[in-house]
């Protein structure tokens, strides 16, 4: 879900939301389609039932179905009254989301300085398989990205820092890796009108080599907003980060976010 990170989009995103909240959605440009609903009928009715039970009264959801082969799945903004009242996620993998609602509890009662994330508010399971969680809404505006590379780096080592002891470490991991986001990428480093930091999804954070979370928020700074690139970086951190881009499979690789060509000019340490 790669909401809009340079300046001219989130201001184009901007004067849309003022202009729908005045005349409507019907001004949205864009193709009409017609509902289907994301999972069979009475699961389906179930998933939003306990929503419900999770944040009250819903009226209107905004459903994202993910197109990556390693993600999918389904998001949804919850509302009430045109407001958000919960972001919303669905997943088969019942383990995957009870980890990443457990990283973000942890991460919310740490209280980080740098950053803040959406309150965890709920999670739960189906009958028929499948988990779900919920958080709470962030701003109904479109957000800004984080531009300073001193404060994204902040932010990396700050959830380093709070994270380690939360996220069990598999065996075999080398003993100075440490917690990384996985995915620190502007679209999941936001700011609020005031310039207050927001991270969001945390289902990628995982042990890695010291300066991953560093490394990847600059890459893909560079190509959304042409930041400069490192000159060089921990050798371990740009391994780590090509076989992440190898691994992904709902892309070519040279034309994803981060291409490898872009990450072969940074010369290891």
């Amino acid at each position: 879900m790669h909401s809009p990170c340079r300046p001219i989009a989130v201001a184009a995103q901007r004067a849309l939301y003022l202009a729908v909240r005045v005349a409507g959605s019907r001004i949205i440009p864009g193709r009409r389609g017609t509902w289907t609903e994301p999972l069979p009928g009475a699961k389906w009715q179930e998933l939003l039932d306990q929503w419900r039970s999770a944040v009250g009264p819903v009226d209107d959801l905004v459903l994202y179905r993910r197109p990556q082969v390693g993600r999918s799945g389904l998001a949804a903004l919850l509302l009430r009254h045109g407001r958000g009242v919960g972001f919303a996620r669905f997943h088969p993998d019942e383990a995957r989301v009870e980890r990443e609602f457990g990283i973000v509890s942890a991460v919310h009662a740490a209280r980080p300085t740098s950053f803040a994330v959406a309150r965890p508010l709920a999670s739960g399971r189906l009958a028929d398989g499948g988990a779900w969680l919920v958080n709470e809404s962030l701003p109904n505006y479109p957000l800004g990205a984080v531009r300073d590379p001193a404060v994204r780096e902040r932010v990396a080592d700050e959830i380093g820092e709070v994270l380690t002891g939360v996220l069990p470490r598999p065996d075999g991991t080398p003993a100075h890796w440490r917690v990384a986001h996985g995915d620190l990428a502007p679209w999941n480093l936001r700011t609020l009108l005031g310039g207050a930091v927001r991270v969001i999804d945390w289902e990628d954070a995982c042990y890695a080599p010291p300066g991953v979370d560093r490394l990847y928020g600059a890459l893909t700074a560079h190509t959304t907003f042409g930041a400069p690139l490192p000159n060089a970086a921990p050798g371990e951190a740009i391994d780590w980060i090509t076989k992440k881009i190898e691994g992904w499979t709902h892309t070519d690789t040279e034309k994803s976010v981060v291409p490898l060509k872009l990450l072969a000019a940074v010369s290891a340490e």
